[in-house]
């Protein structure tokens, strides 16, 4: 019976021969479905004219599952849907449809007219994804529908960067991509109103990995797009990844371009000059950095050799911020109550409590007897956290933490400029843009308990290739570090040792040498000690009530400096040095 019905509409469909000349193009109209009988939609995706005839891709579908794709003569095609009509009938109506049957598969223009571009009038509606994205359970429900929001402007986005004559969304993308945004929002804020904080944290982790799950991914793409859609975003896809080859390829020639013209100016190595930007990139070659960790310290030293200042000034020494030098935390712990705290040098940050989004606090750290303890400023009042001998952290308990939370949004138009000038008229009809859909926050005092912590685990590889580059790339040039106790800070010696610690390990200077090793901190019973692994001559420190680092003995330095290049690798030399270790002051 259902072939017969469907048979029975592309005979309606291609039975006009007799119609009057296909000069004229007709009034069908693109990506909104014609409801006909039975619970058939037929939706025209693209008409264009061959030959002087109009021909057009339509697709036909029963209740919501595709039975035919094909081409068709434009006039024959407006003939055949002249019994259909564009207004979606309503649940239950003599029309064949399914009870419960979505209005509507793609998201629909407030003022009736088609987005631009027009790639958009193919994106799924917000009730559509509700109703084909379905999980195990309520809750699993939810979160797969969350992180498919979340994921829905990514398409956008390939759009948008596969058209390299534009580098701002148009007004309809920056609409259609807030009411994704908001959707998922409004669901998660849903489960949250009804849930405990620990629940809630479960459930914004669980929609977290949906979002980088493969399988769902996949399932995104083939139930909310047509297959014309799919076709078209590969299209974008192929355009892009053309674009970036060629780019690469570019800057490739012109790198190759530079290495032969400082060999034969410099000797045969562009590591020959020895301006602060040079020295800087040596410097890390040296010290056992990669060629991306290393070209990024050179750019910055170069900058910030142009702006008249040191070649190894930090971020935070320019924006303000403090210097700190002695025993810091570091890492992120979980908290038994579902409250998680993230430490840098000098500020911790609290997430998971109530509805407050995450703040930053700051924090100071003293040495008592077995203990470390972990003074937090917070408001209404300071509290404690003690880590003990086990490395876990304990906090005071339930208390009250002053913070914000989201009140509503504000869509805020931000004008596009180009060589300095606010463009508008032409395509734009009017001024052109995109708006900003930017939060409105509000006080808000919530009472979370900030109890048992215990040191994250590390997160399993990602099964998305190429998630897993992008997190090599930049914890290759971002070291975080492990977990707990760590230093910050450069000390020095009137023996020429310079120490100079960051989060993954401890840089050491003696005379012409220099290397970077690792090193531990440990919570001993009287004080604070550091053991530096010196490779076959580790040594230890001692941190002093005054802030000074103390030890014995001498550390020896096997380092190498570079000497010049063989073809495309580096050559260098070995360079050894003693030092005394004595006391070490904070420079």
């Amino acid at each position: 019976m259902k072939t017969n019905r469907i048979t029975g509409l592309l005979v309606g469909l291609m039975a006009s021969a007799s119609l009057a000349s296909a000069q004229q193009r007709t009034s069908l109209e693109l990506n909104k479905p014609y409801y006909c009988s039975n619970g058939l939609t037929v939706t025209v995706m693209k008409c264009v004219l061959q030959s002087g005839k109009e021909v057009c891709e339509f697709k036909v579908e029963q209740n919501g599952k595709l039975s035919f794709h094909g081409l068709q003569a434009g006039q024959n095609l407006a003939a055949g849907l002249k019994s259909c009509s564009t207004t979606p009938p309503k649940a239950g109506a003599n029309s064949g449809a399914a009870a419960g049957q979505v209005e509507a598969k793609t998201i629909q223009p407030a003022n009736g007219k088609p987005f631009s571009p027009s790639y958009l009038n193919g994106m799924p509606s917000v009730e559509f994804v509700k109703s084909q994205i379905r999980g195990k359970d309520a809750t699993d429900t939810l979160a797969r529908q969350v992180a498919v929001f979340n994921e829905l402007p990514t398409v956008i986005t390939r759009f948008q960067l596969a058209d390299r004559k534009r580098y701002d969304a148009t007004p309809d993308e920056q609409k259609v991509t807030g009411l994704y945004q908001l959707a998922g929002y409004e669901l998660e804020q849903g489960y949250k109103k009804t849930h405990t904080a620990a629940e809630a944290q479960a459930f914004t982790q669980l929609h977290g990995r949906y979002e980088l799950d493969s399988a769902l991914d996949r399932e995104m793409h083939v139930k909310l797009f047509s297959s014309a859609f799919l076709l078209e975003l590969g299209g974008a896809d192929k355009a892009r990844n053309q674009w970036y080859q060629a780019h690469i390829e570019q800057e490739k020639r012109e790198s190759e371009q530079a290495r032969a013209q400082a060999a034969g100016t410099q000797g045969g190595s562009p590591f020959i000059r020895n301006d602060p930007g040079t020295l800087a990139a040596r410097r890390c070659m040296e010290l056992g950095g990669n060629e991306l960790e290393c070209v990024g310290k050179g750019l910055w030293g170069g900058m910030m050799d142009m702006a008249g200042l040191p070649a190894d000034t930090s971020l935070s020494t320019i924006g303000g911020g403090p210097s700190v030098s002695g025993v810091v935390m570091n890492g992120q712990y979980n908290g038994s109550s579902g409250v998680w705290i993230n430490f840098a040098k000098d500020s911790v940050t609290v997430s998971g409590c109530g509805k407050l989004v995450p703040d930053v606090l700051p924090y100071t750290l003293t040495k008592k007897a077995n203990q470390v303890l972990l003074n937090v400023k917070n408001e209404p009042s300071p509290f404690v956290v003690s880590m003990e001998s086990d490395k876990k952290l304990n906090g005071p308990g339930p208390i009250d933490i002053k913070g914000q939370i989201i009140v509503g949004y504000n869509d805020v138009f931000m004008q596009q400029y180009i060589d300095g000038v606010p463009q508008a008229g032409g395509s734009c009809a009017g001024r052109c843009g995109y708006w900003v859909h930017e939060p409105i926050y509000g006080p808000k005092t919530e009472r979370c308990g900030i109890a048992s912590f215990t040191q994250a685990p590390q997160g399993a590889p990602d099964k998305s290739n190429l998630i897993n580059s992008l997190t090599s790339a930049i914890t290759t040039v971002m070291h975080t570090g492990p977990a707990g106790l760590r230093m910050a800070g450069k000390y020095t010696n009137s023996s020429g040792l310079v120490l100079e610690f960051e989060d993954d390990g401890v840089t050491i200077d003696c005379g012409a040498a220099h290397m970077k090793q690792t090193y531990n901190v440990e919570n001993a019973a009287a004080q604070i000690e550091i053991t530096v692994k010196n490779g076959a001559a580790p040594f230890t420190l001692a941190v002093q009530q005054n802030g000074t680092l103390s030890g014995s003995g001498n550390a020896d330095v096997a380092g190498r400096v570079v000497t010049g290049a063989s073809g495309d690798a580096l050559t260098y030399a070995a360079r050894n040095a003693r030092c005394a270790i004595g006391t070490l002051t904070s420079k």
